[in-house]
């Protein structure tokens, strides 16, 4: 069970990074398709493992909105940041947590028994889609009925929008890190590419829990964000995968 943004998402806003990347310098394919494949990695762990896939706090691990911890992430791996494969596990993990912080307080809340306010997943009842002024219980909630239909509806936009593909992750030969496997990035591109075959677009017109508009609002916001904080990191790494004499523009000019 996921309660973070899907591998649609992620792609999507991935693209948005990838365009702001172009507008100062270019990218060869390569460069591209390593990247795409790491904002995927961190969803090849399954259940307990996603702590250690996501860089969850171990102190916060009994909430429900768990957002990576990306100084935990930093730590171990800045020195990495050359890599494409590593600034794109990375924009994946800042996706996570802006959706934690920055979206979600927005769109839904949750609540205990009592009516309280609640973050702690075991203790938490209820949650109210602020949206709809409207309250189910937490399981009803993440459902098809709700959370994960509204998902699924959204994925034909974003596919048809950002003509989403399946990343070439098995063009990559080199690649290591003690919370994923390469490998395993086959079992999400399976499923990537029968939810790309399956898509209906105009579904999202039926979404009720998200607004479309703001949602892409947020992934916009998060992207430039993104850019914002490790735009020399993504130019000197795409600088180095292309022929020399090209010319790149600084990040934020």
């Amino acid at each position: 069970m996921t309660f973070m943004p899907g591998y649609v998402m992620h792609l999507a806003e991935a693209g948005q990074i990838l365009e702001k990347v172009r507008e100062r310098t270019e990218i060869s394919r390569s460069w591209e398709q390593q990247f795409l494949t790491g904002t995927l990695l961190p969803d090849t762990r399954l259940k307990d493992e996603k702590r250690f896939s996501h860089f969850w706090n171990p102190e916060q691990l009994e909430q429900l909105a768990l957002a990576p911890d990306l100084s935990l992430f930093l730590n171990k791996y800045r020195q990495r940041l050359s890599e494409p494969v590593i600034l794109g596990y990375l924009a994946h993990l800042h996706l996570d947590a802006c959706y934690v912080r920055d979206y979600w307080p927005t769109v839904i809340a949750f609540y205990g028994a009592q009516g309280e306010p609640e973050v702690r997943k075991d203790m938490i009842t209820d949650v109210e889609m602020l949206h709809l002024h409207r309250k189910v219980p937490v399981n009803k909630f993440f459902s098809p009925e709700y959370y994960y239909g509204e998902y699924t509806k959204l994925n034909g936009y974003f596919i048809d929008k950002y003509h989403l593909a399946v990343p070439e992750w098995e063009q990559i030969r080199v690649f290591d890190m003690d919370e994923v496997r390469l490998r395993d990035m086959g079992r999400i591109c399976r499923d990537l590419a029968y939810l790309l075959d399956m898509y209906h677009a105009g579904d999202e017109k039926d979404i009720q829990i998200f607004e479309l508009d703001h949602l892409e609002a947020f992934m916009t916001a998060a992207a430039d964000d993104f850019v914002s904080m490790y735009g020399d990191e993504l130019a000197a790494s795409a600088i180095e995968k292309i022929p020399s004499g090209h010319t790149t523009m600084p990040f934020g000019e």
